[in-house]
C-alpha cells in the first residue's frame, strides 16, 4: 500500500476520533452544566484525564457554567 495514502487515511481517522471525542466531552459538560467531576463520572473516566482532554482540545468550560 502507498505510504502517502496510508498516512492520509490515518490522518482522517485521527481527525474523526478527535472530533468525536471533543463532541462527546462537550455534550457531557452541557449536561452537567460545566461540572467537570460529574462529566468525568458520566463519561466513565477520571477528572484528571478529562481535564487533560479539555485543555488538549481548548474547550472553555465557563461557557457551560453560564449556560451559553
Amino acid at each position: 500500500m502507498d505510504n502517502n495514502k496510508l498516512n492520509t487515511e490515518e490522518n482522517v481517522l485521527e481527525r474523526c476520533v478527535v472530533d468525536c471525542e471533543k463532541t462527546v466531552i462537550i455534550h457531557a459538560l452541557v449536561r452537567t452544566k460545566g461540572n467537570q467531576t460529574a462529566a468525568a463520572k458520566l463519561l466513565g473516566t477520571t477528572r484528571r484525564i478529562l481535564d487533560y482532554k479539555i485543555h488538549k482540545y481548548g474547550i472553555d468550560c465557563e461557557q457551560f457554567r453560564r449556560g451559553g
